[in-house]
């Protein structure tokens, strides 16, 4: 089987996005040297359109603009993975995203993109609201909401980071879906030239280096979602004390109980379970919600070098799985390998090669990155 490049995107974005926890000991070991990725298909190669469009289909619904248009399609990117962000340079032929509720379900990605085009531009459909992003505009989505992008040619550069590090600087990240900080703006100039400096000095950035460059980001996130008074009017309100904003936090903060399901919920929070269905239903429903972090947050505790010595079993009852197989069973289906192969892959190195290209990229990137996440029912 051909290795699934949105599928791997996928497990490198959720082994990255809160690799380590803040309450969490610190490693014992210096992180590696930031981890540089490269792949790109050919104009008139066939086999290599159809391996980038299937791969892509766990993040987008991907499409050439025009099915005539796909024997000519290329693309290519190369990217950092500067643990917790990611920053990306990448190219395209005109092309049709669609992140609909079913990829959504199918992925483990809890983050915000921020894109830049330098050459291009797109059409944007956020939840039935529609807009025209510009070359040089910078677009937020929030990659747990719906969205279309409708491109043509273009260069970008993207950059990617986990909710939880935003969180702190951002009062409501719920209202950054679908906002455009127009070029020629002073803090769109500054936001920009920062994304494009961060990936030119990404190979030599230390890991202190990197803490701060990832807090300084937020920083600059957190004065642009500050910047605009029509925020919360891009998306529907829900009541202050029954917000997704409110159950996402109820549900991170209880993953160690087995307990916690739509009753425990309905009863911490107060809401009818129509209403809790309803606020989860464009993430693939509430119990599939709750799984998808259990098995991302047992994740990030099998790769996190402070709790190499902790049994797999008690990972798995930290996590909220009470059943030992069940959750092997689980973890295998969303990663894409049994969480003892996880743990020998990421001390072994596996999982933090410098740098994948071409053909490699396709065949490697399947035990390096993170999981397929769990299908939807």
């Amino acid at each position: 089987m051909p290795c699934k490049i949105g599928t791997c995107w996928a497990r490198w974005l959720a082994s990255f996005g809160a690799s380590r926890r803040m309450d969490s000991p610190a490693p014992q070991t210096m992180p590696r040297a930031p981890n540089r990725l490269s792949l790109s298909i050919r104009a008139g190669n066939a086999r290599e359109f159809e391996l980038w469009r299937s791969g892509y289909a766990p993040l987008y619904e991907m499409d050439a603009a025009r099915p005539a248009a796909r024997s000519s399609f290329s693309a290519g990117l190369t990217s950092y993975n500067l643990a917790p962000l990611v920053i990306i340079d990448g190219y395209s032929s005109a092309e049709t995203l669609q992140r609909t509720a079913r990829t959504i379900a199918r992925s483990n990605i809890d983050h915000i993109s921020l894109v830049v085009r330098s050459q291009g531009g797109f059409g944007l459909d956020v939840e039935g609201r529609t807009t025209e992003v510009h070359t040089g505009d910078i677009c937020v989505l929030d990659m747990t909401r719906r969205s279309t992008l409708r491109s043509t040619d273009y260069k970008s550069f993207t950059l990617i980071l986990p909710r939880t590090l935003l969180e702190p600087h951002v009062a409501d990240l719920d209202s950054l879906h679908g906002r455009v900080l127009p070029r020629g703006s002073a803090l769109n100039t500054m936001l920009a030239a920062h994304m494009r400096l961060l990936y030119e000095q990404a190979p030599a950035l230390a890991p202190s280096d990197i803490h701060a460059a990832a807090h300084g980001t937020a920083a600059m996130i957190a004065a642009f979602a500050g910047a605009s008074s029509d925020g919360r009017g891009m998306i529907a309100q829900v009541a202050a004390d029954a917000s997704l904003k409110t159950c996402r936090k109820a549900i991170d903060a209880n993953l160690h109980d087995p307990s916690m399901g739509p009753e425990f919920l309905c009863d911490k929070l107060g809401v009818s379970r129509a209403k809790l269905y309803r606020l989860f239903e464009q993430l693939g429903g509430v119990t599939l919600y709750i799984q998808r972090r259990r098995l991302m947050r047992a994740y990030q505790l099998v790769v996190d070098p402070a709790y190499a010595q902790e049994r797999i079993s008690a990972i798995a009852l930290r996590c909220g799985f009470g059943n030992v197989p069940a959750f092997n069973r689980a973890f295998r289906q969303a990663h894409g390998m049994s969480p003892t192969e996880l743990r020998v892959a990421s001390l072994s190195g596996e999982l933090h090669e410098s740098e994948l290209v071409g053909d490699r990229a396709f065949s490697t990137m399947e035990r390096w990155l993170h999981g397929e996440g769990v299908p939807a029912a």
